[in-house]
Protein backbone atom coordinates (compact mmCIF):
# COMPACT_ATOMS: atom_id res chain seq x y z
CA UNK A 1 0.00 0.00 0.00
CA UNK A 2 1.10 3.20 -1.01
CA UNK A 3 0.96 6.51 1.26
CA UNK A 4 -1.47 7.61 -1.25
CA UNK A 5 -3.83 4.70 -0.77
CA UNK A 6 -3.13 5.15 3.01
CA UNK A 7 -4.98 8.64 2.80
CA UNK A 8 -7.68 7.48 1.00
CA UNK A 9 -8.41 4.82 3.68
CA UNK A 10 -8.20 8.36 6.08
CA UNK A 11 -10.77 9.80 3.50
CA UNK A 12 -13.03 6.97 3.51
CA UNK A 13 -12.97 6.94 7.68
CA UNK A 14 -13.89 10.81 7.91
CA UNK A 15 -17.30 9.81 6.09
CA UNK A 16 -18.47 7.71 8.66
CA UNK A 17 -16.38 9.18 11.63
CA UNK A 18 -15.58 12.86 12.95
CA UNK A 19 -11.52 13.24 12.53
CA UNK A 20 -9.77 14.45 15.26
CA UNK A 21 -8.29 17.69 14.32
CA UNK A 22 -4.69 16.09 14.11
CA UNK A 23 -5.90 13.88 11.46
CA UNK A 24 -7.79 16.37 9.42
CA UNK A 25 -5.34 18.48 9.07
CA UNK A 26 -2.50 16.19 7.89
CA UNK A 27 -5.52 14.51 5.18
CA UNK A 28 -5.78 18.12 4.34
CA UNK A 29 -1.80 18.90 3.65
CA UNK A 30 -2.07 15.35 1.92
CA UNK A 31 -5.02 16.22 -0.33
CA UNK A 32 -3.70 19.93 -0.84
CA UNK A 33 -0.73 18.17 -3.27
CA UNK A 34 -2.45 15.28 -4.65
CA UNK A 35 -5.16 16.04 -7.58
CA UNK A 36 -5.34 11.96 -7.83
CA UNK A 37 -6.56 11.53 -4.06
CA UNK A 38 -8.51 14.95 -4.21
CA UNK A 39 -10.59 13.75 -7.14
CA UNK A 40 -10.86 9.97 -5.27
CA UNK A 41 -12.07 11.67 -2.17
CA UNK A 42 -14.83 13.56 -3.86
CA UNK A 43 -15.69 9.82 -5.79
CA UNK A 44 -16.14 8.61 -2.19
CA UNK A 45 -17.78 11.00 -0.86
CA UNK A 46 -20.35 11.11 -3.56
CA UNK A 47 -20.67 7.25 -3.20
CA UNK A 48 -21.48 7.59 0.17
CA UNK A 49 -23.96 10.52 -0.54
CA UNK A 50 -25.75 8.50 -2.76
CA UNK A 51 -26.11 5.71 -0.39
CA UNK A 52 -27.16 8.05 2.26
CA UNK A 53 -26.24 7.74 6.45
CA UNK A 54 -27.42 9.10 9.43
CA UNK A 55 -24.93 10.98 11.77
CA UNK A 56 -22.07 9.07 12.65
CA UNK A 57 -20.18 8.51 15.95
CA UNK A 58 -16.85 10.03 16.79
CA UNK A 59 -13.71 8.00 15.48
CA UNK A 60 -11.70 7.00 18.87
CA UNK A 61 -8.82 9.06 19.09
CA UNK A 62 -6.97 5.78 20.23
CA UNK A 63 -8.03 4.13 16.40
CA UNK A 64 -7.13 7.73 15.10
CA UNK A 65 -3.65 6.65 16.65
CA UNK A 66 -3.22 3.72 14.59
CA UNK A 67 -4.00 5.15 11.31
CA UNK A 68 -1.77 7.69 11.05
CA UNK A 69 0.83 5.66 12.36
CA UNK A 70 0.44 3.13 9.25
CA UNK A 71 -0.19 6.29 6.99
CA UNK A 72 2.45 8.75 7.76
CA UNK A 73 5.15 6.56 8.95
CA UNK A 74 5.13 7.64 11.21
CA UNK A 75 -5.52 32.97 20.51
CA UNK A 76 -4.60 35.92 22.28
CA UNK A 77 -1.54 38.28 21.79
CA UNK A 78 0.86 38.18 24.70
CA UNK A 79 2.38 41.76 26.03
CA UNK A 80 5.87 39.91 26.48
CA UNK A 81 7.89 36.68 27.17
CA UNK A 82 8.28 35.24 30.57
CA UNK A 83 11.55 34.41 31.54
CA UNK A 84 13.07 30.88 31.48
CA UNK A 85 13.52 28.70 34.66
CA UNK A 86 14.91 24.87 34.98
CA UNK A 87 13.36 23.76 38.00
CA UNK A 88 15.05 20.46 39.22
CA UNK A 89 16.42 18.04 36.55
CA UNK A 90 13.01 17.73 34.22
CA UNK A 91 10.46 20.80 34.96
CA UNK A 92 11.45 24.00 32.43
CA UNK A 93 8.86 27.00 32.59
CA UNK A 94 8.69 29.02 29.61
CA UNK A 95 5.65 30.80 28.35
CA UNK A 96 3.74 33.81 26.54
CA UNK A 97 2.35 35.46 29.79
CA UNK A 98 -0.32 37.68 28.47
CA UNK A 99 -1.74 34.46 26.48
CA UNK A 100 -1.11 32.10 29.75
CA UNK A 101 1.42 29.99 28.29
CA UNK A 102 3.80 28.36 30.33
CA UNK A 103 6.00 25.77 29.83
CA UNK A 104 6.02 22.43 32.40
CA UNK A 105 7.76 19.21 31.61
CA UNK A 106 6.16 16.08 31.53
CA UNK A 107 2.46 16.76 31.31
CA UNK A 108 -0.21 14.18 32.12
CA UNK A 109 0.26 10.51 30.36
CA UNK A 110 3.97 9.86 28.90
CA UNK A 111 4.04 10.08 25.05
CA UNK A 112 6.91 8.04 24.41
CA UNK A 113 8.05 5.25 27.33
CA UNK A 114 11.59 3.22 26.97
CA UNK A 115 11.25 -0.17 26.97
CA UNK A 116 14.55 -0.94 28.37
CA UNK A 117 17.84 0.92 29.32
CA UNK A 118 21.34 -0.29 27.56
CA UNK A 119 24.45 1.56 28.23
CA UNK A 120 24.43 5.34 27.97
CA UNK A 121 24.90 7.60 24.85
CA UNK A 122 25.67 7.51 21.09
CA UNK A 123 28.83 7.95 19.38
CA UNK A 124 28.45 11.19 17.53
CA UNK A 125 29.07 11.48 13.99
CA UNK A 126 30.68 13.96 11.37
CA UNK A 127 28.64 15.73 8.88
CA UNK A 128 30.53 15.03 6.12
CA UNK A 129 29.42 11.31 5.37
CA UNK A 130 32.82 9.68 4.79
CA UNK A 131 34.17 7.32 6.76
CA UNK A 132 31.74 4.96 8.12
CA UNK A 133 30.85 5.78 11.82
CA UNK A 134 32.00 3.39 14.70
CA UNK A 135 29.42 1.43 15.96
CA UNK A 136 27.47 2.68 18.35
CA UNK A 137 26.56 1.82 21.79
CA UNK A 138 23.06 0.16 22.27
CA UNK A 139 22.69 -1.25 18.07
CA UNK A 140 22.75 -4.71 17.77
CA UNK A 141 22.47 -6.71 14.86
CA UNK A 142 19.35 -7.05 12.72
CA UNK A 143 18.81 -9.97 10.07
CA UNK A 144 15.76 -9.85 7.23
CA UNK A 145 13.17 -12.07 8.20
CA UNK A 146 11.46 -14.50 5.49
CA UNK A 147 13.21 -15.15 2.43
CA UNK A 148 14.66 -12.54 -0.20
CA UNK A 149 11.71 -10.87 -2.72
CA UNK A 150 12.38 -10.83 -6.61
CA UNK A 151 12.99 -7.45 -7.63
CA UNK A 152 14.03 -5.97 -10.78
CA UNK A 153 17.33 -4.43 -11.84
CA UNK A 154 17.04 -0.81 -13.04
CA UNK A 155 17.22 -0.46 -16.32
CA UNK A 156 18.67 3.03 -17.95
CA UNK A 157 16.33 5.51 -18.74
CA UNK A 158 16.33 8.85 -20.87
CA UNK A 159 15.16 12.59 -20.35
CA UNK A 160 12.29 14.24 -20.38
CA UNK A 161 9.46 11.84 -19.05
CA UNK A 162 6.21 12.34 -20.70
CA UNK A 163 3.36 13.35 -18.27
CA UNK A 164 1.76 15.94 -16.67
CA UNK A 165 3.96 17.98 -15.18
CA UNK A 166 1.41 19.73 -12.95
CA UNK A 167 0.77 16.30 -11.25
CA UNK A 168 4.11 14.62 -11.63
CA UNK A 169 6.18 18.02 -10.61
CA UNK A 170 4.44 17.31 -7.08
CA UNK A 171 6.55 13.95 -6.66
CA UNK A 172 9.90 15.48 -7.73
CA UNK A 173 12.89 15.60 -5.57
CA UNK A 174 16.24 17.64 -6.04
CA UNK A 175 19.21 16.54 -3.83
CA UNK A 176 22.72 18.49 -4.42
CA UNK A 177 25.78 16.30 -4.39
CA UNK A 178 29.10 16.22 -4.56
CA UNK A 179 31.58 18.81 -6.95
CA UNK A 180 28.14 20.41 -8.16
CA UNK A 181 26.00 17.53 -9.40
CA UNK A 182 22.39 16.84 -8.67
CA UNK A 183 20.44 14.22 -7.93
CA UNK A 184 17.00 13.97 -9.08
CA UNK A 185 13.94 11.31 -8.78
CA UNK A 186 10.54 11.64 -10.26
CA UNK A 187 7.67 9.17 -11.64
CA UNK A 188 7.97 7.47 -15.10
CA UNK A 189 5.18 5.71 -16.73
CA UNK A 190 3.33 3.60 -15.31
CA UNK A 191 4.34 2.30 -11.92
CA UNK A 192 7.95 3.48 -12.31
CA UNK A 193 10.35 6.36 -10.43
CA UNK A 194 13.13 7.78 -13.06
CA UNK A 195 16.67 8.58 -10.86
CA UNK A 196 19.21 10.77 -12.15
CA UNK A 197 22.46 12.75 -11.44
CA UNK A 198 22.96 15.54 -13.60
CA UNK A 199 26.72 17.05 -13.59
CA UNK A 200 27.03 20.80 -13.35
CA UNK A 201 26.78 21.13 -16.85
CA UNK A 202 23.45 19.85 -17.14
CA UNK A 203 23.91 16.37 -18.25
CA UNK A 204 23.29 13.40 -17.10
CA UNK A 205 26.33 11.38 -15.77
CA UNK A 206 27.34 7.90 -17.32
CA UNK A 207 25.11 5.10 -16.41
CA UNK A 208 22.73 7.64 -15.42
CA UNK A 209 19.04 7.98 -15.93
CA UNK A 210 17.82 4.60 -14.56
CA UNK A 211 14.51 3.54 -13.99
CA UNK A 212 13.07 1.79 -10.80
CA UNK A 213 10.57 -0.93 -12.17
CA UNK A 214 7.10 -1.64 -9.78
CA UNK A 215 7.80 1.40 -8.00
CA UNK A 216 5.30 3.60 -6.64
CA UNK A 217 7.31 6.44 -5.57
CA UNK A 218 10.36 7.56 -3.55
CA UNK A 219 9.94 10.33 -0.93
CA UNK A 220 13.88 10.42 0.13
CA UNK A 221 16.85 11.37 -1.68
CA UNK A 222 19.91 11.25 0.40
CA UNK A 223 23.21 11.93 -1.09
CA UNK A 224 26.46 10.42 -0.01
CA UNK A 225 29.55 12.18 0.12
CA UNK A 226 31.18 9.56 -2.02
CA UNK A 227 28.77 10.23 -4.77
CA UNK A 228 26.72 7.51 -4.12
CA UNK A 229 22.85 8.24 -3.19
CA UNK A 230 20.30 6.44 -0.65
CA UNK A 231 16.41 6.32 -1.55
CA UNK A 232 13.34 5.37 0.22
CA UNK A 233 10.73 3.98 -1.85
CA UNK A 234 7.68 2.60 -2.14
CA UNK A 235 7.15 -0.66 -4.29
CA UNK A 236 4.06 -1.12 -6.48
CA UNK A 237 1.61 -3.20 -4.53
CA UNK A 238 1.58 -6.89 -6.18
CA UNK A 239 1.12 -10.04 -4.71
CA UNK A 240 4.48 -10.37 -4.25
CA UNK A 241 4.26 -7.39 -1.90
CA UNK A 242 2.51 -6.84 1.43
CA UNK A 243 0.85 -3.95 1.98
CA UNK A 244 2.96 -0.87 3.05
CA UNK A 245 6.59 -2.21 2.83
CA UNK A 246 9.27 0.24 2.47
CA UNK A 247 11.90 -0.24 -0.03
CA UNK A 248 15.25 1.25 0.02
CA UNK A 249 17.87 1.48 -2.55
CA UNK A 250 21.75 2.57 -2.94
CA UNK A 251 23.63 3.01 -5.94
CA UNK A 252 26.64 3.90 -6.96
CA UNK A 253 28.20 7.11 -8.63
CA UNK A 254 27.53 5.10 -11.97
CA UNK A 255 24.26 4.09 -11.47
CA UNK A 256 24.96 0.41 -10.57
CA UNK A 257 23.16 -0.94 -7.48
CA UNK A 258 25.13 -1.40 -4.51
CA UNK A 259 25.36 -5.32 -3.58
CA UNK A 260 23.10 -6.84 -1.04
CA UNK A 261 20.34 -3.54 -2.05
CA UNK A 262 17.75 -2.92 -2.48
CA UNK A 263 16.68 -3.28 1.09
CA UNK A 264 12.93 -3.78 2.46
CA UNK A 265 12.36 -2.46 5.88
CA UNK A 266 9.54 -4.44 6.65
CA UNK A 267 12.07 -7.81 6.78
CA UNK A 268 13.92 -5.69 9.45
CA UNK A 269 11.04 -5.66 11.35
CA UNK A 270 9.95 -2.08 10.75
CA UNK A 271 6.41 -0.67 9.29
CA UNK A 272 8.15 2.08 7.66
CA UNK A 273 9.68 5.25 9.23
CA UNK A 274 9.35 8.62 10.28
CA UNK A 275 12.47 10.10 9.46
CA UNK A 276 15.91 9.09 7.20
CA UNK A 277 19.27 10.56 6.59
CA UNK A 278 22.50 9.37 5.82
CA UNK A 279 25.32 9.92 8.53
CA UNK A 280 28.88 9.00 7.53
CA UNK A 281 27.88 6.38 4.64
CA UNK A 282 24.89 4.49 6.29
CA UNK A 283 21.52 4.88 5.55
CA UNK A 284 19.86 6.26 9.61
CA UNK A 285 16.23 6.04 9.85
CA UNK A 286 13.69 6.42 12.85
CA UNK A 287 11.82 3.19 12.36
CA UNK A 288 8.25 2.20 13.43
CA UNK A 289 6.18 -0.57 13.82
CA UNK A 290 2.44 -0.33 14.76
CA UNK A 291 1.10 -2.39 17.22
CA UNK A 292 -2.24 -3.04 15.60
CA UNK A 293 -5.62 -1.30 14.13
CA UNK A 294 -7.73 -1.62 17.68
CA UNK A 295 -5.22 -0.08 19.88
CA UNK A 296 -6.89 -0.02 23.91
CA UNK A 297 -7.19 3.20 25.46
CA UNK A 298 -3.98 4.28 27.04
CA UNK A 299 -1.53 1.84 25.42
CA UNK A 300 1.10 2.46 22.48
CA UNK A 301 0.46 2.66 19.00
CA UNK A 302 3.44 1.63 18.26
CA UNK A 303 7.37 1.17 18.61
CA UNK A 304 9.78 3.42 17.27
CA UNK A 305 13.17 2.90 16.90
CA UNK A 306 16.65 3.91 14.96
CA UNK A 307 17.94 1.63 12.23
CA UNK A 308 21.17 2.06 10.28
CA UNK A 309 21.42 -0.13 7.00
CA UNK A 310 25.55 -0.28 5.98
CA UNK A 311 26.53 -0.04 2.60
CA UNK A 312 27.15 -3.70 2.44
CA UNK A 313 23.28 -3.97 3.59
CA UNK A 314 23.69 -5.10 7.39
CA UNK A 315 21.36 -3.77 9.26
CA UNK A 316 21.91 -2.68 13.32
CA UNK A 317 18.76 -1.69 15.49
CA UNK A 318 18.70 0.39 18.43
CA UNK A 319 16.54 0.38 21.57
CA UNK A 320 12.70 0.12 20.74
CA UNK A 321 10.51 2.95 22.38
CA UNK A 322 6.54 2.89 22.74
CA UNK A 323 4.77 5.91 21.06
CA UNK A 324 1.35 7.57 20.57
CA UNK A 325 0.00 6.66 23.81
CA UNK A 326 -3.21 8.74 23.52
CA UNK A 327 -1.75 11.39 21.27
CA UNK A 328 -0.18 11.74 17.81
CA UNK A 329 3.33 12.24 16.77
CA UNK A 330 4.30 15.00 14.41
CA UNK A 331 6.85 15.28 12.29
CA UNK A 332 10.82 14.63 13.32
CA UNK A 333 13.96 14.90 12.32
CA UNK A 334 17.81 13.26 13.11
CA UNK A 335 20.58 14.84 13.77
CA UNK A 336 24.03 13.81 13.44
CA UNK A 337 24.32 12.02 16.44
CA UNK A 338 22.13 9.81 14.99
CA UNK A 339 19.18 10.93 18.02
CA UNK A 340 15.70 11.52 16.24
CA UNK A 341 13.94 14.34 17.34
CA UNK A 342 10.12 15.41 16.97
CA UNK A 343 6.91 17.42 18.00
CA UNK A 344 3.79 15.89 19.78
CA UNK A 345 0.78 18.03 19.75
CA UNK A 346 -2.21 17.71 22.30
CA UNK A 347 -4.71 19.12 20.03
CA UNK A 348 -7.25 18.05 22.54
CA UNK A 349 -6.16 21.32 24.42
CA UNK A 350 -5.99 23.29 21.69
CA UNK A 351 -9.31 25.13 22.35
CA UNK A 352 -7.55 26.22 26.06
CA UNK A 353 -4.18 26.87 24.98
CA UNK A 354 -1.99 24.42 23.02
CA UNK A 355 -0.18 22.08 24.18
CA UNK A 356 3.19 20.57 22.36
CA UNK A 357 6.13 18.50 23.77
CA UNK A 358 9.69 17.87 22.17
CA UNK A 359 10.72 14.58 22.43
CA UNK A 360 13.30 12.59 21.21
CA UNK A 361 14.55 8.81 20.46
CA UNK A 362 18.41 7.72 20.13
CA UNK A 363 20.20 4.13 20.13
CA UNK A 364 19.55 3.65 23.43
CA UNK A 365 15.95 5.16 23.40
CA UNK A 366 14.89 8.01 25.13
CA UNK A 367 17.96 10.48 26.30
CA UNK A 368 17.79 11.94 29.48
CA UNK A 369 16.15 15.03 30.09
CA UNK A 370 12.92 14.21 27.39
CA UNK A 371 10.61 14.71 26.60
CA UNK A 372 10.02 18.25 27.40
CA UNK A 373 6.41 20.32 27.64
CA UNK A 374 5.92 23.45 25.81
CA UNK A 375 2.80 25.21 26.48
CA UNK A 376 2.20 26.71 22.69
CA UNK A 377 1.78 24.85 18.79
CA UNK A 378 5.69 24.06 18.52
CA UNK A 379 7.00 23.53 14.92
CA UNK A 380 8.64 20.43 13.60
CA UNK A 381 12.37 20.90 15.02
CA UNK A 382 15.08 21.87 13.13
CA UNK A 383 18.74 21.49 13.95
CA UNK A 384 22.27 23.36 13.43
CA UNK A 385 25.50 21.80 12.81
CA UNK A 386 25.82 22.22 17.07
CA UNK A 387 23.38 20.03 17.13
CA UNK A 388 20.87 22.39 18.80
CA UNK A 389 17.74 22.13 18.07
CA UNK A 390 15.15 25.03 17.08
CA UNK A 391 11.32 25.40 17.35
CA UNK A 392 9.20 28.04 16.17
CA UNK A 393 6.33 28.64 18.88
CA UNK A 394 2.93 30.63 17.97
CA UNK A 395 -0.50 29.90 16.67
CA UNK A 396 -0.47 30.12 12.71
CA UNK A 397 -1.69 33.31 11.27
CA UNK A 398 -1.62 35.11 14.46
CA UNK A 399 1.28 36.85 16.75
CA UNK A 400 3.40 36.58 18.18
CA UNK A 401 5.94 34.04 17.59
CA UNK A 402 9.69 33.29 19.11
CA UNK A 403 11.81 30.48 18.10
CA UNK A 404 13.08 28.20 21.30
CA UNK A 405 16.54 26.34 21.26
CA UNK A 406 17.10 23.44 22.80
CA UNK A 407 20.05 21.10 23.32
CA UNK A 408 20.67 17.40 22.74
CA UNK A 409 19.97 17.31 26.61
CA UNK A 410 16.35 18.44 26.60
CA UNK A 411 17.74 22.16 28.41
CA UNK A 412 16.69 25.17 26.73
CA UNK A 413 19.38 27.74 25.64
CA UNK A 414 19.80 30.91 26.13
CA UNK A 415 19.49 32.01 22.29
CA UNK A 416 15.87 31.81 22.18
CA UNK A 417 14.43 34.80 20.27
CA UNK A 418 11.87 36.39 22.52
CA UNK A 419 8.51 37.60 21.48
CA UNK A 420 8.28 39.28 17.56
CA UNK A 421 5.56 40.84 16.00
CA UNK A 422 5.25 38.07 13.49
CA UNK A 423 2.71 35.65 12.59
CA UNK A 424 4.03 32.18 11.74
CA UNK A 425 3.42 30.44 8.87
CA UNK A 426 1.35 26.49 9.10
CA UNK A 427 2.69 24.03 6.12
CA UNK A 428 -0.71 24.50 4.64
CA UNK A 429 -1.83 28.48 3.20
CA UNK A 430 -5.60 29.25 3.58
CA UNK A 431 -8.13 28.82 6.14
CA UNK A 432 -7.39 28.29 10.05
CA UNK A 433 -7.75 25.32 11.49
CA UNK A 434 -7.67 24.13 15.19
CA UNK A 435 -4.75 21.81 15.11
CA UNK A 436 -2.44 23.37 12.79
CA UNK A 437 1.20 24.04 13.76
CA UNK A 438 3.44 26.29 12.32
CA UNK A 439 6.39 25.51 9.63
CA UNK A 440 9.92 24.54 11.00
CA UNK A 441 12.24 27.80 10.92
CA UNK A 442 14.79 27.71 8.90
CA UNK A 443 18.13 27.41 9.98
CA UNK A 444 21.60 27.92 9.08
CA UNK A 445 24.47 25.91 9.78
CA UNK A 446 25.70 28.06 12.22
CA UNK A 447 22.64 28.75 14.42
CA UNK A 448 20.90 31.52 12.36
CA UNK A 449 17.50 31.14 12.29
CA UNK A 450 14.30 32.76 9.62
CA UNK A 451 10.75 32.12 10.42
CA UNK A 452 8.43 32.96 7.72
CA UNK A 453 4.53 34.70 7.97
CA UNK A 454 2.88 34.85 4.63
CA UNK A 455 -0.16 35.97 5.85
CA UNK A 456 -2.27 38.77 4.09
CA UNK A 457 -0.84 37.24 0.81
CA UNK A 458 2.39 39.45 1.69
CA UNK A 459 5.50 37.68 2.77
CA UNK A 460 7.47 38.62 5.90
CA UNK A 461 10.77 37.21 7.32
CA UNK A 462 12.17 37.80 10.73
CA UNK A 463 15.92 37.22 10.69
CA UNK A 464 17.36 35.80 14.04
CA UNK A 465 21.02 36.06 14.80
CA UNK A 466 22.99 32.95 16.63
CA UNK A 467 22.42 34.60 19.61
CA UNK A 468 18.94 34.66 19.16
CA UNK A 469 19.00 38.79 18.30
CA UNK A 470 16.74 40.22 15.36
CA UNK A 471 19.51 40.75 12.46
CA UNK A 472 20.07 44.84 11.64
CA UNK A 473 18.12 44.92 8.46
CA UNK A 474 15.02 42.20 9.10
CA UNK A 475 12.44 41.76 8.59
CA UNK A 476 12.71 41.57 4.87
CA UNK A 477 9.14 42.62 3.70
CA UNK A 478 7.61 41.92 0.29
CA UNK A 479 4.25 42.42 -1.09
CA UNK A 480 4.54 39.51 -3.77
CA UNK A 481 2.71 36.42 -1.84
CA UNK A 482 5.04 33.09 -1.74
CA UNK A 483 4.48 30.24 -5.03
CA UNK A 484 1.73 28.53 -4.00
CA UNK A 485 1.25 24.51 -4.86
CA UNK A 486 -2.32 22.79 -5.70
CA UNK A 487 -4.21 26.09 -4.78
CA UNK A 488 -7.93 24.88 -4.42
CA UNK A 489 -11.08 26.79 -5.39
CA UNK A 490 -12.85 27.86 -2.66
CA UNK A 491 -15.93 25.81 -1.54
CA UNK A 492 -14.39 22.84 -2.96
CA UNK A 493 -13.12 20.11 -1.41
CA UNK A 494 -9.71 21.23 -0.37
CA UNK A 495 -9.70 25.03 0.38
CA UNK A 496 -5.96 25.44 1.56
CA UNK A 497 -2.85 25.11 -0.52
CA UNK A 498 0.92 23.63 0.30
CA UNK A 499 3.85 26.39 -0.90
CA UNK A 500 7.21 26.27 -2.11
CA UNK A 501 9.65 26.05 0.69
CA UNK A 502 12.46 28.67 1.36
CA UNK A 503 16.28 27.33 1.30
CA UNK A 504 19.43 28.36 2.78
CA UNK A 505 22.56 28.40 1.18
CA UNK A 506 26.20 29.45 2.17
CA UNK A 507 26.78 33.00 4.28
CA UNK A 508 23.38 32.24 5.42
CA UNK A 509 21.71 33.63 2.12
CA UNK A 510 17.85 32.44 1.92
CA UNK A 511 16.31 31.83 -1.52
CA UNK A 512 12.62 32.71 -1.51
CA UNK A 513 10.06 31.59 -4.84
CA UNK A 514 7.10 34.33 -4.46
CA UNK A 515 4.30 34.03 -7.43
CA UNK A 516 3.51 36.20 -10.13
CA UNK A 517 2.75 39.50 -9.56
CA UNK A 518 1.51 40.75 -13.02
CA UNK A 519 -0.61 38.76 -15.44
CA UNK A 520 1.70 38.61 -18.49
CA UNK A 521 4.93 37.18 -16.17
CA UNK A 522 5.25 33.80 -14.15
CA UNK A 523 6.93 33.40 -10.91
CA UNK A 524 10.67 34.55 -9.31
CA UNK A 525 12.80 33.91 -7.17
CA UNK A 526 14.82 36.18 -5.01
CA UNK A 527 18.25 35.38 -2.89
CA UNK A 528 18.12 37.64 0.39
CA UNK A 529 21.33 37.97 1.82
CA UNK A 530 22.48 38.16 5.70
CA UNK A 531 21.79 41.72 5.42
CA UNK A 532 18.14 41.61 4.94
CA UNK A 533 18.95 43.30 1.69
CA UNK A 534 18.22 40.96 -1.74
CA UNK A 535 21.47 39.81 -3.37
CA UNK A 536 23.03 41.77 -6.31
CA UNK A 537 21.45 40.45 -9.60
CA UNK A 538 18.50 38.92 -8.14
CA UNK A 539 15.70 38.42 -8.04
CA UNK A 540 15.34 36.37 -11.70
CA UNK A 541 11.80 35.75 -12.75
CA UNK A 542 10.41 33.35 -15.11
CA UNK A 543 9.01 34.94 -18.67
CA UNK A 544 6.43 33.11 -19.53
CA UNK A 545 2.68 33.75 -18.43
CA UNK A 546 1.81 31.52 -15.27
CA UNK A 547 5.25 29.66 -15.16
CA UNK A 548 5.75 28.73 -11.26
CA UNK A 549 8.65 27.77 -9.26
CA UNK A 550 7.61 24.59 -7.34
CA UNK A 551 10.59 23.56 -5.46
CA UNK A 552 14.40 25.07 -4.72
CA UNK A 553 17.24 23.17 -3.55
CA UNK A 554 20.91 24.66 -2.54
CA UNK A 555 23.88 23.55 -3.02
CA UNK A 556 27.30 24.18 -0.74
CA UNK A 557 29.19 26.28 -3.31
CA UNK A 558 25.67 28.20 -3.28
CA UNK A 559 24.38 27.45 -6.89
CA UNK A 560 20.62 26.85 -6.15
CA UNK A 561 18.66 24.42 -8.04
CA UNK A 562 14.95 25.43 -8.95
CA UNK A 563 11.67 23.28 -10.33
CA UNK A 564 9.59 25.33 -12.94
CA UNK A 565 6.60 24.16 -13.70
CA UNK A 566 5.44 25.88 -17.10
CA UNK A 567 2.41 25.72 -18.93
CA UNK A 568 2.18 24.47 -22.56
CA UNK A 569 -0.16 24.77 -25.63
CA UNK A 570 -3.77 22.54 -24.90
CA UNK A 571 -3.67 23.10 -20.81
CA UNK A 572 -0.87 21.12 -20.71
CA UNK A 573 2.31 21.62 -18.71
CA UNK A 574 6.50 20.88 -18.64
CA UNK A 575 8.86 20.95 -16.09
CA UNK A 576 12.43 21.99 -16.24
CA UNK A 577 15.09 22.57 -13.66
CA UNK A 578 16.74 25.93 -13.50
CA UNK A 579 19.74 26.14 -12.15
CA UNK A 580 21.11 30.02 -10.82
CA UNK A 581 25.33 30.35 -9.90
CA UNK A 582 25.09 32.30 -6.66
CA UNK A 583 25.54 35.93 -8.81
CA UNK A 584 22.28 34.41 -10.69
CA UNK A 585 23.68 33.52 -13.51
CA UNK A 586 21.76 30.87 -15.60
CA UNK A 587 24.43 27.94 -15.43
CA UNK A 588 21.86 25.30 -17.56
CA UNK A 589 18.53 25.03 -18.05
CA UNK A 590 17.01 20.45 -18.13
CA UNK A 591 13.73 19.81 -19.29
CA UNK A 592 12.54 16.62 -17.24
CA UNK A 593 9.10 16.16 -17.79
CA UNK A 594 7.00 16.99 -21.22
CA UNK A 595 3.64 16.69 -21.74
Amino acid sequence: MSIHDGFLDLAATAIDFDLDEYEQAELDRHLAGCDACRRDTVALRDDAVAIASEASPRLPPVRSVAILADILRPQRRSSRWRGVALVGASVLVVGLAAAGLVYVANSRDPVIVARSSPSPSAVAASDVPTDRPTHRAGMTARLPSGPPRPMASPTTATLPVRGPADELGREVRMAPGPEGDLFVSLPGSGDTVLVALIDPSGHPRAGWPILLERTSSCGQLLPVADGSVRLLCTPAQDNEIPLGVVRAFAFDSSGGSLPAWPVDLDRLDAGGYFAARVIGDQLTVLAWKSLGDEIPAGQPAGNAWIMTVAPDGTAEAGTPVSYGIDCCIDTWVLGLDAVAYGTVHHFADTQAGAGSELVAIGPTGVPAGFPVAIAGSASRPALDDAGLVHLTVGTPGRPPAGTLVFDSAGRTVDVSSGEMDIAPTSELLGGDRIGDIPVAPLVGRDGTTYVIDLSGGATTVAGVDPAGRLMPGWPYRSSAGVQRIGACPSGTLCQRSSWAPPAIGPGNTMFLTHEATTDDAGGTIVAVGEDGSVVDGWPVGLKRRGSEIWSIVVGSNGTAYSLAVEPEPNGSHSATILTLAADSTVRYTLTIVEP
